[in-house]
């Protein structure tokens, strides 16, 4: 719905008016077309269902909440659980570094989903209370997430936390 609106803003702020020129080249003058926005691809939107989910959970645990509004809206099922279990009122300082990417797409079945493999650097992401790792110790975590496209939207519907340091 952003790019819409940015390409509409876009459009707006080129101007409306024709430059002054000779009636006959205004006239044979064609409109200008608003830009097409692209569509953004099946493994674009469930990496962004994931990033979304993964950004709620870090924005309640800086906050110590035990949920956050946003869970509901990137994911659902097993992973809304976990994600609430996880945060529990925790709270926590820092922020882990995210590099998700898509392994697997099953568009063909019902429903369609998608897989992503993330090797999470939570290094720099600390339960309050717990002394941060020394600099040349690196924490990662490889989170799996399966994405389906549930009712035109893509939500992270299961979430697997693989052991410390095993990516």
């Amino acid at each position: 719905m952003r790019r819409v609106v940015c390409a509409a803003l876009v459009v707006a702020l080129t101007g409306c008016t024709t430059p002054e020129a000779e009636p006959d080249q205004a006239e044979a003058s064609t409109p200008l077309a608003a830009p097409s926005t692209p569509t953004p691809s099946s493994e674009e939107e469930a990496v962004d269902a994931y990033l979304g989910m993964m950004g709620a959970v870090v924005e309640a645990s800086l906050e110590g909440t035990e949920d956050h509004p946003d869970l509901k809206v990137y994911a659902r099922g097993q992973a809304l659980e976990l994600t609430t279990a996880m945060l529990d009122g925790a709270k926590a300082m820092g922020e882990p570094v995210l590099r998700p990417e898509v392994t697997d797409v099953d568009l063909e079945s019902d429903p369609a989903s998608i897989v992503v493999e993330d090797c999470m650097d939570d290094t720099a992401w600390v339960l309050e209370g717990h002394p941060f790792p020394d600099s040349s110790h690196v924490n990662t975590r490889l989170y799996t997430a399966t994405v389906t496209l549930v009712e035109e939207e893509w939500k992270v519907e299961e979430l697997w936390l693989g052991e410390p340091n095993a990516c």
